[in-house]
């Protein structure tokens, strides 16, 4: 954060940031003051919820598997695949059409690929992409991986494809239909209570409780702004779920709901964002005491309810779509996106900083080489055609000029083991710090040199991120959250 206004309160909270470490920071794509919001809202899984991931997600897998046996014939010989949780990270697309699982950049490229689990190397990829940009909004061959939910399903998705390929031509499905049945199991597991009764049973298998939640939400509400909580899921499993997670931080409340000024459950997002009709939702649950509990409803009610509308409500979301988007695109929220994964990222990006900082070095020694390398080819060129326009009417001047011309080639033969040696000390650098990240996708924000298409997300949609709404704890009430400058290649 840089350039604030020099107020001893903005000075003093920039000391405070640089004591913060990084994966405790908030990161800032859109200035936000926090004095101008009136209302914070908050989602509840992998926002205020954050669960063990490989118990959940083993379990979403199990489920949907053997939904799949029972429900839609499937060969019960998948009953024993294991669930492997390295292998599919936030942000890749599924090619429903072709059994594909890709990551793109931010310009719609596919920059990597596997069929199945069987990666596909730059010629095979290129042949089905053709290196033309992707636009997902134009077609239903592509689905997103948009939370950390749907982990577990595009992993068994991946085996199915590779298993229907193994399979006799007259029984395989085609590969939409698999993705189809795969997504309408898991759905049902969610909607029918199969997942969600063994975590509500065993809530501390499942979840892992933050202790300084209770005491953020406390630091929003003594601020004077109201708060809401708006989530998909039914008020028994929300119930459930922030009774265990903020039970030993309630500071002499009578229960969870007391940190909220209205509760909305049941809200069927993105849809409650895009009904801007004033729809009614049902009061839920009127006998318990403390906020009132709606279900269903829509974003104008509830403004309505709050008494704040457009940027005077922050939200906060870990779905890009559900979430992030249409908050902010649909009624004009400003967003805070809630990304897991930011803690684990960090990690991996400090650890490989001596390779970044040896890339860029090696980057700017390629750019002199083939700067060096272009200018001492003009000169053999010029070189070998005096040569040749001479012949052997000067003997003298043509031995010099081959002279000359012998030297040019020994420095290009020296430039070019030279940038053969760079390009392959790079290579190498890259795929190490792939591995630090996710030894087949990388880092979920970046792809090579640019941004990937999460990463582009993040930047466009969210004005605040951080791993969890906690770290909002570190800031001032009275924090102004400012963006770095950000420069066009021009300015730099």
């Amino acid at each position: 954060m840089s350039d604030l206004p020099t107020t001893t309160e903005n000075r003093v909270a920039v000391v405070e940031e640089r004591r913060i470490g990084k994966q405790s920071r908030v990161f800032v794509n859109r200035n936000l003051r926090l004095p101008s919001l009136g209302a914070i809202g908050f989602d509840l899984d992998h926002t205020l919820a954050h669960y063990a991931p490989i118990p959940v997600e083993t379990l979403a897998f199990d489920v949907t598997k053997r939904k799949l046996v029972e429900n839609k014939g499937y060969p019960a010989a998948i009953l024993d695949y294991h669930y492997d949780p390295r292998f599919v990270i936030r942000g890749l697309v599924i090619d429903k059409k072709r059994g594909n699982i890709i990551k793109m950049n931010y310009h719609g490229y596919v920059s990597r690929a596997y069929h199945g689990r069987k990666e596909l190397h730059t010629e095979d990829r290129k042949k089905q992409y053709r290196q033309r940009p992707i636009h997902l909004s134009n077609t239903g061959g592509y689905a997103s991986v948009d939370t950390l939910f749907h982990l577990p399903e595009v992993y068994l998705y991946l085996l199915l494809v590779e298993m229907n390929q193994a399979a006799p031509r007259k029984d395989r499905r085609s590969f939409s239909q698999i993705y189809t049945d795969v997504r309408e199991m898991i759905d049902e597991a969610h909607r029918d209570g199969t997942i969600k009764t063994v975590i509500v049973a065993d809530p501390g298998k499942f979840l892992k409780p933050d202790p300084r939640m209770g005491p953020t939400l406390d630091h929003f509400r003594s601020a004077g702004k109201k708060l809401f909580l708006l989530t998909n899921s039914e008020y028994a499993y929300t119930d459930v779920l922030l009774s265990f997670l903020l039970k030993d931080n309630l500071a002499g409340k009578q229960s969870w709901r007391d940190f909220f000024d209205i509760i909305v459950v049941d809200a069927r997002k993105p849809d409650f964002f895009t009904h801007r009709e004033n729809d009614e939702p049902k009061p839920h649950h009127e006998e318990l005491s403390g906020p009132p509990i709606w279900s269903g409803g829509g974003a104008r009610f509830l403004e309505d309810r709050l008494g704040y509308q457009g940027d005077r409500i922050l939200y906060f979301g870990d779905h890009t779509y559900g979430d992030i988007l249409r908050s902010k695109k649909s009624v004009g929220w400003r967003t805070a996106m809630v990304i897991e994964e930011m803690e684990r990222e960090i990690e991996a990006l400090e650890s490989i900083r001596p390779k970044m900082i040896r890339l860029s070095v090696l980057a700017a020694l390629r750019e002199r080489l083939d700067a060096d390398m272009a200018f001492v080819r003009r000169e053999r060129n010029k070189l070998a055609l005096i040569a040749e326009n001479l012949g052997g009417s000067n003997p003298i001047v043509v031995t010099k000029v081959q002279a000359r011309l012998a030297r040019r080639e020994d420095e290009l033969s020296r430039m070019q083991a030279e940038l053969s040696s760079a390009i392959k000390e790079s290579r190498q650098l890259r795929r190490e710090s792939n591995e630090a990240f996710n030894s087949f996708w990388g880092s979920i924000f970046r792809e090579g040199n640019e941004t990937s298409r999460f990463g582009h997300q993040v930047e466009d949609f969210a004005c605040l991120y951080s791993a969890r709404v906690s770290n909002f704890l570190n800031y001032p009430a009275s924090q102004y959250f400012q963006a770095p400058i950000r420069l066009m290649p021009h300015e730099i």
